[in-house]
Parts: C-alpha cells; structure tokens; sequence
C-alpha cells in the first residue's frame, strides 16, 4: 500500500494557501493536513467535519513566534509548504516581516523537526540583487531557505496570480491585461505545488533543491524542472528555464 504523505503549512488563509489546502484535500496521497492559522475560513468547516478528517487547524495568535512552536506538532511530517506573501505597500518592515523573516522562520521550524521537504512560493523575478524592494527580499529570502541544510527545497516563482479568492487588487487586474505580463491561475499554481510535492516523496530519482519557475509557456514542463534541474529559474517570459 502506498504511504500517505503528512503536510503543515503556514499562509493557508491567503491566494495560494487556500487553493493549496483544497488541492491537498483532493488528493488521495494525503492523509493529514496540519494548518497553522490566525483565523478559520469557512470552507474549511465542512472538510473537518468529515469522518475521516485529513485537515487539522492549529491556532496561533501571530508568527511572530514561530521559534516557540512546539516541534512535535510536525514531528514525521512530509513536507511543509509556506504561502505566506505580505504587501510591499504595507512599509518595508512589514513586508520584510512577512515574505523574509516568516518563510526563513518556518523553514527553521520544520528542519528542526527534521522535515524533508520544504516548499515555498516566491515570485518571478526574485533576486537579491534586485534594486526593487519587493523582487530583492524574496530573492534573499529564496537563498537563506536554501542554506538551511533541507535534503530538498522547492521554490515556487510564479508570475500574477489571477482568479484570487482572497481578495481583489486593483493593480493587478490592470496588470493581468498586459499581455507582456507573465500570468498563472491561482488554482493550477496550487495544482502543481502539490503534483510537485507528491513527485519528491514517490519518485525514484530525489530533487536536492528546485526553483519552479511558474510562468504560462512552462506547466508542461513543470514535473521534468522539478526531477532533473537543481536550480531551474525563470529569467524571461520568453526563456522560461535555462
């Protein structure tokens, strides 16, 4: 019988987190679904009233003190996905905060509970030496994740999310009619987070980091960057892995 995985995961309540959590639902790889959360969606009501309930909620006031967690709440945990994504429009801080301290934060977490897998969603474009805040810290926070000594890192750097049920911004509808502008449902971003997720655990041929560049002309080819690339990054809507 095929084992069933055990996922923890931060940011369930944002874009992709909440697309993630659903997928993961879906899935018959599955058996347990750990959410660190500030506040219960109502979706989630349903999937945990089910006999068998594979969600579980765990709530936090903040994660601003992921370093007091408890570890044995992950303890024999699979992989941990991080969606956490601040504004830059909220100050630098804040943003810092959020898209550099939380995912380092959590990723410190989860390898000291000796977690396997860390997964995490970043953005096209990220780059330490980027000269635009938003671009440079998760490109700082891309490379601190990846020194933190995980058999296997996936790194997710997808372009504008549409179809968000989290929220509406304004900017990005505007954006999302530039055809220049690298784009991805946020549904099949959380689609191949978990085909990803589920690749590592069963496939033969273990990744030992990835950087999935999520980008229209690249989901085919998705599942092959994730195997056979260590570091696959997206530099170009019109290279999208080198």
């Amino acid at each position: 019988m095929e084992k069933k995985l055990s996922v923890a995961l931060i940011g369930a309540s944002g874009a992709s987190g909440r697309e993630l959590v659903l997928k993961l639902e879906e899935s018959p790889h599955f058996s347990k679904i750990l959410v660190f959360t500030r506040r219960m969606l109502p979706e989630w009501e349903p999937l945990l009233q089910a006999a068998e309930p594979k969600l579980q909620v765990h709530s936090v006031d903040s994660l601003d003190d992921m370093k007091t967690w408890d570890r044995t709440l992950i303890a024999g945990m699979d992989t941990c996905f991080c969606c956490v994504g601040g504004r830059s429009g909220n100050g630098d801080a804040e943003f810092y905060k959020t898209d550099y301290t939380y995912f380092v934060d959590f990723g410190e977490y989860a390898k000291a509970a000796d977690v396997p897998h860390y997964s995490v969603v970043s953005s096209a474009g990220a780059s330490s030496t980027s000269c635009f805040t938003y671009l440079k810290v998760k490109g700082q926070a891309d490379e601190a994740i990846q020194k933190l000594g995980f058999p296997s890192v996936s790194i997710f750097r997808p372009g504008l999310l549409r179809n968000r049920r989290n929220d509406s911004r304004c900017g990005e509808k505007v954006a999302g009619l530039i055809p220049c502008i690298d784009k991805i449902d946020v549904t099949v971003l959380a689609e191949k987070m978990m085909i990803d997720c589920v690749n590592y655990h069963f496939s033969e041929e273990k990744v030992t980091g990835a950087t999935i560049p999520c980008t229209l002309r690249c989901y085919l080819s998705l599942i092959h960057i994730c195997r056979c690339r260590r570091y696959a990054v997206c530099r170009s809507r019109w290279s999208p892995y080198h």
